[in-house]
C-alpha cells in the first residue's frame, strides 16, 4: 500500500512513576495528549513520499507510533559512521515512556552495510514502520523502489524479509525531522515551548513531551477492493465470453460437417439453392461415359441361332404409320412383342452370341432427345459422339465438357447436379450455413401453409376429381385393353460402341475454321444459359462487400450472431 500521508505532532505523555500504577482506563487515556502547534512541533506532508516496501502494512491503512532511531551498539562501525547525520541527544527507545506504545523509526540511507544493520535493530523493537532519507537537502521525491539507490545486493530480498513496511521522505525533510527528535528528546524544560508547556494546567513537568508520527496509506477496505471487484468482474466477463463464443464455434463447426455431408450425399444442392456456383473438376468430367447416338428406331442386330434368355426388356421402335413410337416388350424366348399393338407378329432375335456392333445398357429414358440443349444442332444417329451425365440426359461432350467446368455443375435441362455422390466440390463456410437454414425454414414456413390451405380444400378437390373421372373419362383407351401390366423398370437402349469412320475433311483451313466457329457458338449458347439463370447471391461475397468491419470481427468472434 502507497504512502499517501505523514503528520508528525507533539504528544503529551503523563509519566506513570509519580503518577501510581493504579490508574484505571479512562484516567490512562487521559494521561496522553496532542499539543497545540502553536507550542509545539507539527509537520504535515502530502507530497514527494516514496513507499519502498509494503510488507506487512495495516489493512486499516493507517500506522503511528514515537518518532525514534533505533539503536546500534556502540562499538559497531556504523554507529561511528552514522554520527555525522545523527545528533547524539535524538530520541531513541531509552528516552520514551516505559509503556506499550508501538514505534516509528526514522534513520539516513548511509551505505549498504549500516542500512542493513538499521534494518535489523528496528526488527528488535516494537517498531511498525521505517522511515529512511538520504543524507542530502534535495526537497524533490525520492527514487522509485526500483531504483538502484535502494539496492542492498540481495535481490531486493530485504523488502520482504523484514515485517514492518519502509517508506522514504526528501532528505532536507529527514534532516528536518532527525533535528526536531534532538530538541524532543529530554524533560520538559528542555523542549521547545517548555515553560509555557509546563504552566498548563494539571501538567507536571515530569511528563514525556515527544514527537508522535502517523503515517496514512491508501485505504486497502475500500480502493484496493474495488479494483479486486472490478477485475474479477472482468476476469468473469472475459471467461462467459469465452464460453459463448467457444460454445458457437463448436455449434458451427458441427453444422458446417453437417451441411457437408449432405452436399456430399446429394442431399442438399448449394447451387441449385442459389447460395454458392459449382463446377464440375476435369478429373469427374473425363469420367462420365461417352456413347456414339443412335436412333431409338434402330433393333439389335439379329443371329440365325436364337437361345431363349430368362430376360425381358422394354425398348421402344418407330416405323408405323404416322411416324408413332412402338412400346415392345421382349420376352425370354427372344421375341418382341409390341406393346400397342396386339396384333402385330412375333419377332424372333437371336442373342445368344455377340457382334462386334455390341450393345451398351444404361437406364431407360421415358421421353427422347434428338438434340443437344446447349448447342441446339440434332444428333446424328450412328455418327454423333454424345456425353451422358448423371441424371441421363446427353449433349456434345465439347458443349457439356465447357458448360458444367467453367459455367455450372447442374444440368442445363433439368437442373439435376452431375457432380458424383459423396463429393463436396468446395469449403463450406458459416455463411452457407446460415443461407441454408434460412432457406430451409422460409420452406418449412411455407409448407405449412401450404399444408392448412391444402386441408381446407382437399375434400372439394376429391369430389371434382370424382366428377371429372365418372363423366369425362368413363371410356376406356385402346391401351387399357391389354391384359397386362407393364412395369416401368430401367431398360437397355441400344447403342453401339464402334465409332464409325466420319467423312474426310477435304480441307484442313476450313475444318479449323469450322471448329473455330463452332466453339464460338457452343461459349455464346452457354453465356445465353448462364444470363437466363436467377444470379446467386454468394452469402461470403455479400458478408464481404457489405458488412463494416466491426460486423466482421464479431462474427469471428462469435460465429453465427447475425
Amino acid at each position: 500500500m502507497s504512502v499517501t500521508d505523514i503528520t508528525t505532532f507533539v504528544l503529551l505523555v503523563q509519566n506513570e512513576e509519580w503518577s501510581g500504577a493504579a490508574a484505571t482506563a479512562t484516567q490512562h487515556s487521559a494521561r496522553v495528549a496532542r499539543l497545540s502547534s502553536n507550542i509545539s512541533f507539527s509537520q504535515h506532508l502530502e507530497d514527494n513520499l516514496q513507499t519502498l516496501s509494503t510488507h506487512n502494512s495495516d489493512q486499516d491503512g493507517r500506522i503511528d507510533g514515537f518518532l525514534y532511531v533505533p539503536d546500534l551498539l556502540k562499538n559497531d562501525e556504523c554507529y561511528n559512521i552514522s554520527k555525522q547525520y545523527i545528533p547524539a541527544n535524538v530520541t531513541r527507545q531509552a528516552n520514551l515512556p516505559p509503556t506499550d506504545f508501538t514505534l516509528v523509526g526514522i534513520v539516513p540511507w548511509i551505505n549498504t552495510q549500516c542500512t542493513l544493520e538499521y534494518l535489523a535493530a528496528a526488527r528488535l523493537d516494537p517498531c511498525r514502520a521505517l522511515i529512511f532519507y538520504l543524507p542530502d537537502n534535495n526537497t524533490t521525491q525520492p527514487p522509485s523502489a526500483n531504483s538502484d539507490v535502494w539496492v542492498l545486493n540481495d535481490d531486493g530480498a530485504w523488502k520482504s524479509k523484514f515485517q514492518y513496511p519502509v517508506y522514504a521522505v526528501p532528505g532536507a525533510v529527514g534532516k528536518g525531522l532527525m533535528h526536531e527528535l534532538s530538541l524532543y528528546s529530554g524533560n520538559m524544560t528542555s523542549v521547545p515551548w517548555g515553560h509555557e508547556i509546563s504552566e498548563l494546567p494539571e501538567i507536571d513537568p515530569r511528563d514525556y513531551v515527544r514527537l508522535y508520527t502517523r503515517i496514512l496509506t491508501s485505504n486497502s477496505a475500500t480502493l484496493p477492493s474495488f479494483w479486486v471487484f472490478l477485475v474479477v468482474v472482468l476476469v468473469i466477463a472475459l471467461l462467459t465470453l469465452g464460453t459463448i463464443s467457444a460454445s458457437m464455434h463448436l455449434i458451427q463447426r458441427s453444422r458446417r460437417k453437417s451441411l457437408q455431408r449432405r452436399v456430399a450425399s446429394g442431399e442438399v444442392n448449394l447451387e441449385a439453392l442459389g447460395i454458392k456456383r459449382l463446377t464440375v473438376p476435369q478429373q469427374f468430367i473425363d469420367q462420365l461415359p461417352l456413347f456414339i447416338y443412335t436412333s431409338e428406331d434402330q433393333s439389335p442386330p439379329a443371329s440365325p441361332e436364337p437361345k431363349k434368355k430368362p430376360t425381358e426388356t422394354i425398348s421402344e421402335q418407330s416405323g408405323f404409320q404416322g411416324g408413332s413410337s412402338v412400346w415392345t416388350r421382349h420376352m425370354g424366348d427372344g421375341s418382341y412383342i409390341p406393346l400397342n399393338n396386339p396384333t402385330a407378329q412375333i419377332v424372333m432375335i437371336d442373342d445368344s452370341t455377340s457382334s462386334p456392333d455390341s450393345f451398351i445398357v444404361h437406364k431407360f429414358l421415358p421421353y427422347t432427345q434428338p438434340t443437344c440443349a446447349i448447342c441446339l444442332d440434332n444428333f446424328e444417329p450412328g455418327i454423333t459422339e454424345i456425353r451422358e451425365i448423371p441424371c441421363g440426359h446427353i449433349f456434345h461432350p465439347e458443349c457439356i465438357d465447357l458448360f458444367l467446368g467453367s459455367n455450372s455443375s447442374l444440368c442445363p435441362l433439368c437442373k439435376e447436379s452431375a457432380l458424383p455422390i459423396g463429393y463436396c466440390p468446395t469449403k463450406v463456410t458459416n455463411a452457407m450455413v446460415r443461407a441454408e437454414r434460412n432457406l430451409r425454414k422460409i420452406r418449412s414456413t411455407v409448407m405449412v401453409h401450404d399444408e392448412e390451405l391444402d386441408a381446407d380444400s382437399e375434400r372439394t378437390r376429391s369430389r371434382m376429381r370424382n366428377w371429372v373421372k365418372r363423366n369425362l373419362f368413363s371410356q376406356t383407351p385402346p391401351l387399357a385393353a391389354i391384359s397386362y401390366t407393364v412395369l416401368l423398370q430401367p431398360q437397355p437402349v441400344f447403342m453401339t460402341n464402334a465409332m464409325p469412320t466420319r467423312f474426310p475433311v477435304q480441307d484442313d483451313a476450313t475444318a479449323e475454321m469450322m471448329e473455330a466457329a463452332r466453339q464460338e457458338l457452343v461459349e455464346q449458347r452457354i453465356r445465353e444459359l448462364a444470363a437466363s439463370r436467377v444470379p446467386i447471391q454468394d452469402p461470403d461475397v455479400i458478408q464481404e462487400r457489405e458488412r463494416p468491419q466491426w460486423k466482421k470481427t464479431l462474427l469471428a468472434v462469435f460465429p453465427g450472431f447475425f
